[in-house]
């Protein structure tokens, strides 16, 4: 006898109680990961910025998961930093969502998350370069004012500022959707289906109670 196929309602329910435990386990894959992240992150982030920038004097260096922010041609009394966990923090977020989707750990379901998390790095990559040329446009005092203008540093700005808060929270999310997208809207679609009875079953049992 064929093994009894799970309803989409009950694939949705079952994702839903997933979610604590992976996102526990997602915390465990990320804080084994972090010291391979901060290290991937800032060394894209460094070819970045020195790929847009001559003389090529930037060196991003990752020492107790921040970002030191160093110029060859600038000496300054502190080396600025830039927190590297809060960037890739929400990594943990998006490896949740995936684990708690039926067959995690199908070829499919992990060449998708394998691409979504490529596009969160390149997301958390962009944020760490914001950060840094926020750190350029205004706390390096009369440098900044002489090699920034005020419509860069209204840019920068406003850049670090979407890839901080409404970025950081709302990307693991979207990418996931992107990349998830025929699996929710079927689990979802169809648990409405169920929970709505059409117009046939309501009179099917009004006759039946006659």
């Amino acid at each position: 006898m064929a093994r009894h196929k799970k309803s989409q309602p009950d694939l949705f329910r079952t994702f839903i109680r997933r979610l604590i435990p992976m996102l526990l386990l997602a915390m465990l894959v990320w804080g084994v990961l972090r010291p391979a992240l901060d290290g991937a992150i800032s060394a894209s982030a460094q070819l970045l910025i020195r790929a847009f920038e001559y003389p090529r004097v930037t060196h991003l260096v990752t020492e107790d998961h921040r970002a030191q922010v160093r110029r060859t041609d600038l000496t300054t009394s502190r080396v600025p930093t830039v927190a590297l966990t809060e960037i890739h923090f929400n990594t943990i977020v998006l490896l949740a969502l995936f684990l708690s989707l039926p067959e995690p750990l199908s070829r499919r379901q992990l060449e998708r998350l394998f691409m979504g998390w490529c596009v969160l790095l390149l997301s958390q990559t962009l944020n760490l370069v914001f950060h840094v040329k926020c750190i350029y446009a205004f706390d390096l005092g009369q440098w900044s004012l002489a090699a920034y203008s005020d419509l860069a540093r209204n840019a920068y700005g406003f850049l670090r500022y979407f890839t901080d808060l409404p970025g950081r929270f709302s990307f693991p999310f979207l990418i996931w959707l992107g990349f998830s997208w025929d699996q929710l809207s079927g689990m979802i679609n169809t648990s409405a289906t169920e929970a709505t009875p059409s117009p046939t079953r309501r009179r099917g049992r009004q006759s039946r109670s006659r």
